[in-house]
């Protein structure tokens, strides 16, 4: 009969994530009980507090919502966070600055692994997270209401709506940028700068010369070899890199609530 120290939740959609999570906390960390498991916000409200977990894994995209949705339900809760997501679009540079551990969709067993070890660290230091929870969600309240972009010109700058970017093709060490309301534009700043600040908006990159706002995307075609391509709103057909492919994938799976 197992003795367990710890407590976990997984709160995932994802059956197959939910899985690995279990299979690899039952093949590495066998002083954790999966005690609960749901698939979306309105499963884990009610089971969270009754099963006060140690450590909760938390995907950020749900059918009904997002896991921050939880998080604010419950901003006092003392357990440890892991978050689980398809690609870093919620502004992971807030959440790398608090105490909530995150692993990138497919899960990787090294980095679920050492994100559980420091939550188990934690554990042991009987640490809580709600202060670091309150100052995240704060600051990711912040991040995601901020929807202008700042294209640089030669007298200063001009306020884009994001929500109006189809996508952003990199020429040298300019980025050019399309629009579904306005003329395309040519601004001295490389992609990658826009990948990162673009981000916690839905955009992901698909090639090296290419950022797109997966919201304007109208068909993906797998294509004959590659990653295949996608088709833009603009009617722009796009080429997606292999190594960008899964990735992709993921993206569209975990914003199926929001296209």
């Amino acid at each position: 009969m197992n003795i367990f120290s710890y407590k976990a939740m997984i709160v995932d959609d994802d059956e197959h994530s939910r899985q690995i999570i279990k299979h690899l906390l039952i093949d590495y960390f066998p002083d954790i009980e999966v005690a609960g498991i749901a698939g979306s916000v309105a499963d884990a409200l009610p089971l969270l507090p009754a099963l006060a977990p140690d450590i909760l894994f938390l995907d950020v995209e749900l059918p009904d919502g997002t896991g921050f949705d939880i998080l604010r339900r419950y901003p006092t809760l003392d357990a440890q966070v892991i978050l689980i997501t398809a690609f870093d679009h919620y502004a992971l540079k807030a959440i790398k600055a608090s105490v909530i551990d995150y692993v990138l969709k497919p899960v990787s067993e090294t980095e679920f692994t050492v994100a559980v070890k420091k939550a188990l660290g934690r554990c042991r230091e009987e640490s809580s997270a709600t202060g670091d929870l309150s100052m995240l969600l704060s600051s990711l309240q912040r991040q995601m209401s901020v929807r202008k972009v700042r294209l640089p010109t030669m007298n200063g700058f001009v306020l884009a709506d994001i929500d109006d970017i189809i996508r952003c093709e990199a020429t040298d060490n300019y980025t050019i940028l399309f629009f579904s309301q306005a003329s395309p534009r040519t601004v001295s700043r490389t992609l990658a700068t826009y990948e990162e600040e673009l981000s916690g908006f839905g955009f992901i990159r698909i090639h090296h010369k290419h950022l797109i706002n997966i919201r304007q995307v109208t068909e993906y075609h797998k294509g004959k070899s590659g990653g295949g391509y996608v088709i833009m709103k603009d009617k722009a057909m796009l080429e997606v890199s292999v190594r960008k492919k899964e990735q992709l994938m993921h993206a569209f799976q975990s914003n199926r609530n929001v296209l």
